[in-house]
């Protein structure tokens, strides 16, 4: 359709925007309008997400224009800008985070592990429920640093001790979780497993593992983010490596620069984290979900 640039007096303006209309969507390839609003969508998300932020960086550098804080505790956003692109250089930075995410792997594995053990035992019996919940949970809700002094004993202050904290740290999460999941698996599922005479295996397989294992991607993901956040106080308070280290040495030598810098790494890198398995929760949860379907 072909619209006459010369005005007809004899078609009425709404007869020409109705035809304008029609004519527009030849214009564009298939689905780009769809395209488009997706785009723009995300765009506005993403504004969004960033208004505060940016509100902080203004504010932040406000004050440090026009030194309303003392350079030596609020340093500019241009210097901690330049320190962070030195340490990169240098590559500290890399190899301190590189050791820090070495032990939050090690101590998720072995805490998740742990709690996932636990938490089926007293999900599928209620005689180990009974035998081992309070016990488990009065020691495992005692705060990771309270146990510090006591572990020190144990492990010294060497590696060993970085990850049984993290890992005592991810193991609540992780067992609560479990637990919950396999007592929270439908009657109506268990119902069917009975009458089709499923063993213990199959009904382990089919019916318990499909209903719990979105409850293991929640418990994953608490751990991981527990996990994080323990590490950077354990580093901080005993080691000789690994971005709470890095922090506490820029104290240390009244480097504010750098604090704030391994400041914004914590940040970003846990964001990071838990965004990742965010997502990975949401693709596995929408498989989990119609398998129990």
């Amino acid at each position: 359709m072909t619209i006459n640039p010369t005005i007809n007096p004899t078609i009425t303006p709404l007869e020409y925007r109705r035809r304008f209309r029609a004519a527009v969507p030849l214009l564009w390839p298939p689905g780009f309008a769809d395209l488009a609003s997706g785009i723009l969508r995300r765009a506005g998300s993403v504004l969004v997400a960033l208004a505060l932020p940016l509100a902080i960086f203004a504010a932040w550098s406000f004050a440090a224009r026009y030194q309303l804080v003392a350079p030596q505790i609020l340093p500019a956003p241009s210097v901690v800008g330049a320190t962070a692109i030195e340490l990169i250089k240098s590559g500290q930075l890399q190899s301190e985070l590189a050791v820090s995410l070495f032990r939050l792997a090690a101590g998720l594995v072995i805490g998740a592990a742990a709690g996932l053990a636990v938490g089926l035992a007293m999900g599928l019996s209620t005689a180990v429920e009974d035998y081992l919940a309070p016990t488990v949970r009065a020691i495992w809700l005692v705060p990771s640093l309270g146990w510090l002094p006591f572990f020190m004993l144990i492990f010294g202050i060497g590696e060993a001790l970085k990850i049984v904290l993290i890992a005592k740290a991810c193991f609540l999460p992780m067992m609560v979780n479990s637990f919950d999941g396999v007592r929270g698996v439908s009657p109506k599922h268990r119902d069917v497993a009975r009458m089709l005479e499923l063993g213990r295996i199959d009904t382990l397989r089919f019916v318990v593992v499909p209903s719990l294992f979105p409850h293991l991607l929640t418990g994953l993901r608490l751990s991981l983010s527990k996990g994080w956040q323990v590490l950077v106080l354990v580093e901080m308070i005993a080691s000789a490596a690994g971005i709470g280290y890095l922090m506490t040495w820029g104290r240390k030598s009244f480097q504010l620069d750098i604090v704030l810098v391994t400041m914004l790494l914590i940040g970003v890198v846990g964001w990071l984290l838990d965004r990742a398995a965010l997502l990975v929760q949401a693709r596995a949860t929408a498989w989990a979900s119609r398998s129990v379907g």
